[in-house]
């Protein structure tokens, strides 16, 4: 296909606020599309206007959906896709969380510019933060330098159909997270971790909730089950879908409710997910092993002939298999005696945090496994 342009409106002139359900983006579109697959490899660059005014221009690709819709809207004389856009900085909230509302602009569609269906890109979008200083908390600057800035972006679309002949809005998910800024993806990390945090960061496989975290510090069942959906949606380029109606009582978290549907994580009981507990280095093998299961279901997990590790005793029965695949593929090694360390099994070990993983471990851990993928 040959490269294609896209004509933006690029000063944030539209304000959508939240109207109608958000689980209105499955909707069908006139197109007989779907609404449920976001923009795609969201990117931010600093920019400067003429009179030196910074402001970030984003770059997305569309999937096939949007350019069919936009065409649409063209045949009929309706206005297509527009795109709202969500900013914070560092750890504070999200634009929307704060404030129930999102910036958005127009996406115009030129058709003689798009004779071939597909996906295109839609690039140099211009989002200026400085107006928002009140509510994230700069001060007239957009300085990368001491904050970091993460943003977001999702398509919006003009239901015109409904019975009580008002504007509804239906939404697309929101797309991955990106970010800019010193040290934009984690607040504190170890040197061994950097290279490999800064890779699995260009593989998109950092999720939003450990942004700007720091790494050395205990990972927690919601963390690294969250890294775990974003795993499986990177390998298999597939979006996973939340179970339902949800079985746990204290969680509403999307991610986990995709992690077990997927079969990657369970509950701590039939009602309860824990999200909060911190994991150690069995669970970890366990849940990545779950989750190259869902990757690959007709992979061979054959474990016969992977010698038991020193300390296999200490190894819950249920990760015995999970934890001698993960090391016999590389992912997951022992200490220099060849111990696994699965967990704390006294409690001198168990304040001193033996067993558990951080992470920066659980991040390295899940960017082995997505680089192990093709071969199993």
């Amino acid at each position: 296909m040959k490269r294609k342009s896209i004509a933006i409106i690029i000063t944030a002139v539209m304000m959508f606020t939240m109207i109608g359900s958000l689980s209105a983006f499955a909707a069908d579109l006139p197109t007989g599309d779907s609404f449920d697959i976001p923009p795609q490899n969201l990117t931010v660059e600093l920019k400067k206007w003429e009179d030196g005014r910074p402001y970030f221009a984003l770059k997305w690709t569309n999937p096939q959906s949007i350019w069919k819709l936009q065409k649409y809207g063209v045949e009929h004389g309706e206005w297509g896709a527009g795109c709202q856009i969500d900013v914070k900085v560092g750890n504070g909230q999200w634009y929307y969380d704060a404030s129930g509302e999102l910036f958005g602009n127009a996406l115009n569609f030129d058709e003689e510019e798009f004779d071939e269906p597909g996906n295109y890109v839609t690039d140099d979008v211009a989002f200026d933060p400085i107006q928002l200083n009140e509510n994230l908390g700069v001060d007239g600057t957009v300085d990368i330098k001491t904050n970091v800035y993460y943003i977001r972006v999702r398509y919006a679309y003009v239901d015109n159909q409904g019975s009580d002949g008002q504007e509804h809005y239906i939404y697309s998910p929101f797309s991955n997270t990106a970010s800019i800024g010193t040290e934009s993806f984690y607040k504190k990390a170890s040197d061994w971790a950097k290279s490999e945090l800064q890779k699995a960061s260009d593989l998109g496989l950092i999720p939003s909730i450990l942004k700007g975290a720091d790494m050395t510090k205990p990972i927690t069942r919601e963390e690294f089950a969250e890294l775990a959906v974003v795993l499986y949606e990177r390998v298999t380029d597939k979006k996973s879908q939340p179970v339902s109606p949800n079985p746990f009582t204290d969680t509403a978290n999307q991610q986990i409710l995709k992690a077990y549907n997927l079969g990657i994580t369970s509950g701590t009981s039939q009602t309860t997910f824990s999200p909060k507990v911190l994991i150690n280095r069995e669970q970890c093998a366990a849940m990545l092993f779950r989750a190259i299961k869902a990757i690959h279901p007709q992979g061979d997990y054959n474990v016969a002939g992977v010698k038991d590790f020193p300390d296999q005793k200490h190894i819950s029965s249920w990760a015995v298999e999970a934890t001698k695949y993960m090391n016999k593929i590389g992912v997951i090694t022992g200490d220099a005696q060849g111990n696994f360390m699965p967990k704390a099994t006294t409690p001198a070990q168990e304040a001193a945090g033996y067993g558990m993983a951080t992470r920066e471990q659980a991040i390295a851990l899940s960017l082995r496994t997505h680089d192990k993928a093709p071969e199993i």
